[in-house]
């Protein structure tokens, strides 16, 4: 059985009692988009669509209700998208009952859970799956199926976390342009079965002026090792093996004045041996530049871990991350910023521009530019240099 079935009938079903029966406290919200995709280049690929102008139409949907002493909320995402290999896909990224037990909340169904501090990569945030066809980045999260329970202990929150099930990663192939593989996954592999268990436990505290997280994850990886397939024409795709792995992280930040730092540190262990990683970063702000209204934020961070040649790839092996962003403070939430990725190893340059601004009272226009730069040598990079993007967005909110 894939999950996918029970990721699609459970939430839908749930919809249908909370948007069609009488319940207190019931809303729902959500946002209808359009994006124009601009590609200048030629693909890498043979496969991949060589059209330079690209339309896809997305939705949004969001309801919530009070049932009795419970609360249903719910988070749906659906993309039509005629140049990509899946005309239309989409995902539960929330859907789940929440119930107070004494002091203790629980959470059950479809979760979507955060952890971490920084700004361009979170390696402590292990909970959710990452969906590599909406950001090739990883920012993006598939929802996962499981329990949560927050416990509060004085100054401390205590949360423990449950599955019995591992989602896939999913990888751009095919027309899809930003592939980070040369060739499809073909086949999947779960250390201990993609039905085994999965837990974790997250501690939150204030330790004087810091505030600090300590968790501890085991069961399987999101991370899946990669191998390639080679048949008798060369390659013919990429098997993925998620293993069972033991993972410890800390998270920390201290706010200081207009500048907060922070840092997130794992330590991961599998069959094939142990491994460190994680980053630091500063952020600063600065109000009312030129004395005009709006705040400038500059942020640094640095990235390195230990993991051997043939563990899993993850991004922000040996990376300096550098950013601005300029916030308007204006009526219609004016924003602009630029993000660069320097990776130490390779030399490569990965260069984000983003500007959005709210229009029409109840939507959102943005812009955004995307190019990697010098990404030849760089194994993470190397397949997008054909992938610079111009990206227009116009998302109404209802």
């Amino acid at each position: 059985m894939k999950p996918s079935a029970s990721l699609v009938a459970l939430p839908f079903f749930a919809a249908c009692l909370v948007l069609c029966a009488p319940a207190h406290g019931q809303s729902v919200r959500g946002s209808l988009g359009a994006e124009t995709q601009i590609y200048p280049d030629a693909p890498l690929y043979p496969d991949q669509n060589r059209d330079h102008v690209q339309v896809s139409t997305y939705a949004t949907l969001n309801a919530s209700a009070d049932l009795g002493n419970a609360r249903f909320d719910m988070e749906l995402f659906g993309r039509i998208a005629p140049d990509a290999t899946k005309e239309a896909s989409g995902d539960v990224r929330q859907a789940f009952v929440r119930v107070p037990f004494g002091n203790a909340e629980v959470k059950a169904g479809i979760l979507t859970e955060k952890w971490g501090v920084l700004e361009a990569w979170n390696p402590v945030d292990i909970i959710n799956q990452s969906d590599l066809i909406e950001d090739f980045q990883g920012k993006v999260k598939l929802g996962q199926p499981g329990v949560l329970m927050t416990l509060p202990l004085g100054d401390a929150t205590v949360s423990f976390f449950g599955t019995g099930i591992a989602r896939s990663r999913r990888f751009g192939r095919g027309e899809d342009r930003f592939q980070v593989l040369p060739a499809a996954v073909v086949d999947e592999h779960f250390e201990g079965g993609r039905w085994s268990p999965t837990g974790a436990i997250r501690v939150e505290l204030p330790v004087g002026p810091v505030n600090v997280a300590v968790s501890q994850f085991l069961g399987t990886a999101r991370e899946p090792v990669l191998t390639a397939v080679v048949g008798p024409t060369g390659l013919e795709g990429f098997r993925a093996s998620y293993d069972r792995i033991s993972q410890t992280s800390l998270e920390a930040e201290l706010v200081l004045g207009d500048s907060v730092f922070k840092t997130e540190v794992i330590h991961q262990r599998t069959n094939k041996g142990a491994s460190w990683g994680g980053g630091v970063g500063i952020e600063t702000s600065f109000s009312k530049i030129a004395s005009g209204p709006g705040d400038f934020t500059l942020y640094a961070e640095a990235y390195a871990d230990s993991r051997a040649d043939d563990a899993a790839v993850t991004p922000f092996q040996r990376d300096v991350f550098l950013g601005a962003r300029y916030t308007f403070n204006d009526t219609d939430d004016t924003l602009l910023e630029l993000r660069n990725t320097h990776d130490l190893e390779w030399g490569s340059d990965l260069l984000e521009l983003r500007a959005s601004r709210r229009v029409l009272q109840d939507a959102v226009f943005t812009f955004s530019l995307l190019k990697a730069a010098n990404e030849a040598r760089d194994p993470a990079l190397s397949s997008l240099g054909r992938d610079t993007q111009i990206k227009l967005q116009l998302a109404q909110f209802f």
